[in-house]
């Protein structure tokens, strides 16, 4: 029955990656540890990662990258210095996973997290069953050094700025993490269902522990939430409109999509939008 459940909760990954096929080193890879990560992310950016459903142990959910066939989580100890061919070697794996996930359309390709500053992330994440929650952690813990990220970054300051408020907000260990199924049954295409839901996001801007009528998210199920509701924060209160369902549809683009849509959908609507600048590619480096 453990096993089952672990089993279940590695849909954690609900994934996504890629819009067109871009070369390789097109975009910059840089190793990023907490020396340097100021200057490399910003808060409010979105970190995509590919997660292997056979990546985490038994007992564990995303603590390491595969590498060289097998599945280690690296202890602080056991951390190597990355050399310039080394982190090329593990973009090129990566890239090849990436690409075969959006080749197959794989939902649980991906994992998505938003980068809060000072190392901090909040997710729909857990290390184990019993922490599997929508919290803040830590981008630099032993169980995510190596692991390789994309990152996407939305073109306004402001909506960054109001993306990283609703998280930490939200963010609290309230939301439990929950197995994205809908992913596989539902239609992530901008209708009823998804206009509801973003307004009750965009109606929680303000609360504490996340929107109440929901109890638990899924990774991308967060980050679009959040999306949703600084977007409406901004472009529709704050320009003094009523908050309603109807007003939904005044969102741009990227935030026109329901918020149960996997990480794939999500990278390949958003990136498509015009509305993110793709940063580059990401290490995790001691």
């Amino acid at each position: 029955m453990r096993r089952l459940l672990v089993s279940s909760l590695l849909v954690l990954s609900a994934g996504c990656f890629a819009h067109r096929a871009t070369p390789i080193d097109s975009l910059p890879h840089v190793p990023v540890s907490a020396a340097n990560v100021q200057s490399v992310l910003r808060p409010g950016d979105f970190l995509f990662r590919y997660a292997d459903p056979s990546d985490p142990v038994d007992g564990q959910i995303i603590n390491a990258l595969i590498h060289g066939g097998q599945s280690a989580a690296q202890a602080t100890s056991d951390a190597v210095n990355f050399t310039a061919q080394a982190v090329r070697d593990l973009f090129r794996i990566e890239e090849g996973r990436f690409s075969r996930a959006l080749a197959s359309g794989n939902p649980n390709a991906l994992h998505m997290a938003i980068y809060l500053g000072d190392g901090r992330t909040a997710e729909a994440f857990g290390t184990g069953i019993d922490d599997a929650k929508v919290n803040t952690w830590s981008l630099f813990a032993p169980y995510r050094l190596r692991t390789t990220w994309r990152v996407l970054r939305h073109r306004d300051p402001q909506v960054a700025s109001a993306v990283v408020a609703v998280a930490r907000r939200w963010a609290t260990g309230r939301m439990t993490y929950r197995v994205p199924m809908e992913v596989f049954v539902r239609d992530a295409a901008w209708g009823g269902g998804a206009r509801t839901s973003a307004h009750e996001f965009a109606a929680s801007f303000e609360r504490e522990g996340g929107p109440p009528s929901y109890s638990n998210m899924f990774c991308s199920q967060f980050a679009v939430a959040a999306l949703q509701s600084a977007v409406a924060h901004r472009t529709i209160v704050g320009r003094g409109a009523a908050l309603t369902p109807a007003a939904m549809d005044r969102l741009p683009t990227e935030a026109r999509i329901d918020a149960v849509a996997s990480p794939l959908r999500v990278y390949t609507e958003w990136s498509a939008s015009g509305a993110f600048e793709q940063v580059g590619r990401i290490v995790i480096s001691p």
